[in-house]
Protein backbone atom coordinates (compact mmCIF):
# COMPACT_ATOMS: atom_id res chain seq x y z
CA UNK A 1 0.00 0.00 0.00
CA UNK A 2 3.02 2.31 0.42
CA UNK A 3 4.41 1.92 -2.49
CA UNK A 4 1.23 2.46 -4.36
CA UNK A 5 0.38 5.75 -2.59
CA UNK A 6 3.71 7.12 -3.52
CA UNK A 7 2.90 6.14 -7.08
CA UNK A 8 -0.83 7.64 -7.29
CA UNK A 9 0.98 11.09 -5.42
CA UNK A 10 -2.25 13.33 -6.45
CA UNK A 11 -4.77 10.23 -4.67
CA UNK A 12 -4.83 9.96 -0.76
CA UNK A 13 -5.24 6.05 0.16
CA UNK A 14 -7.11 5.50 2.79
CA UNK A 15 -6.97 2.43 5.05
CA UNK A 16 -10.14 0.81 6.63
CA UNK A 17 -9.65 -0.76 10.03
CA UNK A 18 -12.25 -3.08 10.15
CA UNK A 19 -12.82 -5.88 12.89
CA UNK A 20 -12.95 -9.77 11.95
CA UNK A 21 -13.89 -12.67 13.78
CA UNK A 22 -11.29 -15.27 13.20
CA UNK A 23 -10.19 -15.97 17.10
CA UNK A 24 -7.05 -14.10 16.86
CA UNK A 25 -6.30 -11.29 19.82
CA UNK A 26 -4.52 -8.38 18.68
CA UNK A 27 -3.04 -6.18 20.94
CA UNK A 28 -3.85 -2.40 21.47
CA UNK A 29 0.23 -1.86 21.08
CA UNK A 30 0.01 -3.43 18.16
CA UNK A 31 -2.93 -1.25 16.62
CA UNK A 32 -1.32 1.81 17.76
CA UNK A 33 1.98 0.64 16.21
CA UNK A 34 0.55 0.10 12.45
CA UNK A 35 -1.73 3.39 12.85
CA UNK A 36 1.78 5.04 13.35
CA UNK A 37 3.35 2.90 10.43
CA UNK A 38 -0.21 3.84 8.16
CA UNK A 39 0.72 7.45 8.87
CA UNK A 40 4.54 7.78 9.18
CA UNK A 41 3.84 6.61 4.99
CA UNK A 42 1.51 9.08 4.00
CA UNK A 43 -1.32 6.82 4.41
CA UNK A 44 -4.76 7.64 5.93
CA UNK A 45 -6.75 5.22 8.79
CA UNK A 46 -10.06 4.99 9.10
CA UNK A 47 -11.85 3.36 11.86
CA UNK A 48 -14.98 1.38 10.08
CA UNK A 49 -18.08 -0.03 12.24
CA UNK A 50 -17.41 2.16 15.31
CA UNK A 51 -20.02 0.91 18.25
CA UNK A 52 -20.32 -3.05 17.29
CA UNK A 53 -18.57 -6.14 18.18
CA UNK A 54 -15.10 -5.21 19.73
CA UNK A 55 -15.35 -1.57 17.79
CA UNK A 56 -15.83 0.10 21.26
CA UNK A 57 -14.13 3.09 22.74
CA UNK A 58 -11.69 1.65 24.66
CA UNK A 59 -10.32 -0.15 21.93
CA UNK A 60 -10.92 2.70 19.50
CA UNK A 61 -9.52 5.82 21.54
CA UNK A 62 -6.12 5.26 21.14
CA UNK A 63 -6.19 5.11 17.32
CA UNK A 64 -8.41 8.06 17.15
CA UNK A 65 -4.96 10.20 16.90
CA UNK A 66 -3.90 8.76 13.86
CA UNK A 67 -7.56 8.36 12.12
CA UNK A 68 -9.08 10.70 9.59
CA UNK A 69 -12.51 9.53 9.76
CA UNK A 70 -14.93 7.52 12.04
CA UNK A 71 -17.63 5.04 10.16
CA UNK A 72 -20.60 4.10 11.90
CA UNK A 73 -22.30 1.03 10.06
CA UNK A 74 -26.19 1.52 10.73
CA UNK A 75 -26.90 -1.81 9.26
CA UNK A 76 -25.16 -3.82 12.23
CA UNK A 77 -28.09 -2.40 14.39
CA UNK A 78 -30.47 -4.17 12.96
CA UNK A 79 -32.76 -4.50 16.30
CA UNK A 80 -34.77 -1.78 17.31
CA UNK A 81 -32.38 -1.17 20.74
CA UNK A 82 -32.84 2.34 22.57
CA UNK A 83 -29.14 2.64 22.51
CA UNK A 84 -28.84 2.40 18.98
CA UNK A 85 -29.97 5.96 18.77
CA UNK A 86 -27.25 6.60 21.36
CA UNK A 87 -24.71 5.17 20.34
CA UNK A 88 -24.61 7.09 16.76
CA UNK A 89 -24.87 10.58 18.35
CA UNK A 90 -22.32 9.22 21.09
CA UNK A 91 -19.98 8.36 18.09
CA UNK A 92 -20.86 11.57 15.44
CA UNK A 93 -20.21 13.84 18.55
CA UNK A 94 -16.55 11.87 19.43
CA UNK A 95 -15.62 12.67 15.72
CA UNK A 96 -16.52 16.14 15.19
CA UNK A 97 -15.14 16.69 18.67
CA UNK A 98 -11.73 15.14 17.31
CA UNK A 99 -11.90 16.76 13.84
CA UNK A 100 -12.97 13.52 12.15
CA UNK A 101 -15.33 12.94 9.84
CA UNK A 102 -17.89 10.65 10.35
CA UNK A 103 -19.84 8.79 7.79
CA UNK A 104 -23.25 6.64 8.22
CA UNK A 105 -22.92 3.66 6.40
CA UNK A 106 -25.87 1.04 5.67
CA UNK A 107 -28.16 4.14 4.48
CA UNK A 108 -30.78 1.72 2.95
CA UNK A 109 -34.26 3.18 3.51
CA UNK A 110 -36.01 6.28 2.87
CA UNK A 111 -35.95 6.24 6.89
CA UNK A 112 -32.33 5.63 6.81
CA UNK A 113 -32.62 9.15 5.17
CA UNK A 114 -33.98 10.66 7.30
CA UNK A 115 -32.24 9.98 10.26
CA UNK A 116 -28.90 11.43 8.75
CA UNK A 117 -31.06 14.18 7.34
CA UNK A 118 -32.16 14.72 11.11
CA UNK A 119 -28.14 14.60 12.52
CA UNK A 120 -27.24 16.43 9.86
CA UNK A 121 -24.45 13.90 8.56
CA UNK A 122 -23.10 14.82 5.31
CA UNK A 123 -20.99 11.21 4.66
CA UNK A 124 -22.96 8.47 4.10
CA UNK A 125 -22.97 4.95 2.25
CA UNK A 126 -25.26 2.44 1.34
CA UNK A 127 -27.66 0.58 -0.97
CA UNK A 128 -30.14 3.48 -1.07
CA UNK A 129 -27.61 5.13 -3.24
CA UNK A 130 -26.39 2.56 -5.19
CA UNK A 131 -24.71 -0.90 -5.21
CA UNK A 132 -20.96 -1.39 -5.24
CA UNK A 133 -19.39 -1.10 -8.18
CA UNK A 134 -16.20 -2.64 -9.55
CA UNK A 135 -13.69 -0.13 -10.69
CA UNK A 136 -10.77 -1.97 -11.91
Amino acid sequence: MVAVQQQVPDHQLIIELTERSNGVSVLETALVDAAHFINAHGLKLSLDDVGSGENQISLLRPLLPFSVEVKFALQNFTTARPDNYKQLVFWQKLALADAKDFVLEGIETIEDLALADQLSINLRQGYYYDRPHQFY
